[in-house]
């Protein structure tokens, strides 16, 4: 090898090395971060107010900042900053100078976001959010009933940090098939195909009580209503595949109710087009168990059983055919996501309708099948 090939090598190997060992430029020692636990976005006339929840670690219990001992908890373990702005980022700007430490958005695990930003619409906050790298998708947005800020001012005495109390109804309820699951990412997903529409969890807030009180039905970035409790249950269920929350259904003649809890689904989705609509059918099974009965039925008795399997059915049946009005006649959007699998499985017929005209006129039928699979020990 020549001197001078023999030099070049030598130099890219050096400037290899330099590139390499320069790769923790701009790293940040976490104590040199303000860490958010969670934000709350609210609409304040020409722009935005932004209020993020920051965790105090001197003041959490077991972090030794008050001798090994207790710490504290509540509202006295984090600190609320807010900021307003004509934007997003301007609001984050204005909340910036009241930090020691550059503020830390990876670590936001929930986005609560106040009716009337929602009913507003969403698309300048949600652009800020996806131009901010550190923002995770795997976080939970919420729609606060009144103002979002509230939320995260509660003070409830069961978590020691309150955006935890708030974060762990949640994954609770949307574990047990009660709540909507609906994160960050499949908002994104949701408002990017033409064939779907977002559903966000609803919450209130009064004084030290959070109360999850039913969905915020989303078309495209605005919300455009809600659903209550009863309304959200065939919801889950058509749209998910969710069990839903328990039913009360009368016992007959007799006085009393029988509580009739979901816990499997299996369902069926027929789309077809005849006589210049867009004819749909769901059939839904539900499994599940009698957890209650406050009457003197027997259900031992086969035909008592029936008679229940038919209540629960109706009441079921009923439900569903009430929220397809309401979608169809008020809301005037496809909250079941019906357009998404006409995309999928149908898309000549896609290609030819306008489903946004298509929605409010087509012949959607739900039929349930009750499955009760136990009855309890006092069936009788």
């Amino acid at each position: 090898m020549s001197l001078p090939l023999k030099r070049l090598l030598n130099l890219c190997v050096i400037t290899g090395c330099l590139v390499l060992m320069g790769g923790c430029w701009d790293a940040r020692e976490i104590e040199e971060r303000t860490s958010v636990a969670a934000m709350a976005l609210d609409k304040t006339g020409e722009g935005y107010e932004v209020t993020v929840q920051i965790p105090n670690p001197l003041k959490i219990v077991g972090s030794g900042g008050s001798g090994g001992g207790g710490g504290e908890g509540g509202q006295a373990a984090v600190q609320l900053l807010s900021g307003k702005g004509e934007t997003f980022s301007d609001a984050l700007d204005e909340i910036q100078f009241q930090s020691n430490q550059d503020l830390y958005l990876g670590g936001s695990r929930l986005i609560l976001i106040s009716e009337k930003l929602a009913k507003y619409g969403l698309h300048d906050i949600l652009d800020g959010l996806r131009r901010r790298p550190e923002i995770r998708r795997r976080q939970w947005p919420i729609v606060v009933k009144g103002k979002a800020q509230n939320a995260l001012q509660a003070n409830p005495k069961l978590e020691q940090i309150p955006m935890e109390y708030i974060l762990n109804m949640l994954e609770t309820g949307i574990r047990d098939g009660r709540f909507v699951r609906e994160g960050l990412n499949d908002l994104y997903v949701n408002l990017a195909n033409p064939a779907r529409q977002p559903a966000l969890n609803l919450i209130e807030v009064q004084k030290e009580q959070i109360t999850w009180i039913g969905t915020a039905i989303f078309n495209k970035e605005r919300m455009v209503g809600s659903l209550n409790r009863k309304e959200s249950g065939p919801l889950l269920r058509i749209r998910k595949g969710r069990s839903g929350e328990t039913m009360d259904v009368s016992c007959g003649k007799a006085p009393g109710k029988v509580t009739f809890r979901p816990k499997e689904l299996e369902k069926k989705i027929r789309i077809r087009e005849a006589e210049g609509r867009i004819k749909i059918r769901v059939d839904i099974d539900v499994r599940g168990s009698i957890v209650e009965k406050t009457c003197d039925l027997d259900l031992s008795d086969e035909k008592a059983l029936n008679q229940v399997k038919r209540t629960i059915k109706k009441m079921s049946d009923q439900r569903a055919d009430l929220l397809v009005e309401k979608a169809q006649k008020e809301l005037k959007t496809d909250i079941f996501n019906f357009g998404d699998k006409i995309r999928a499985y149908h898309p000549d017929l896609w290609g030819r309708i306008d489903w946004k005209k298509e929605f409010p006129r087509a012949d959607i039928d739900v039929h349930f099948n009750a499955i009760i699979r136990r009855t309890g020990i006092l069936a009788q």
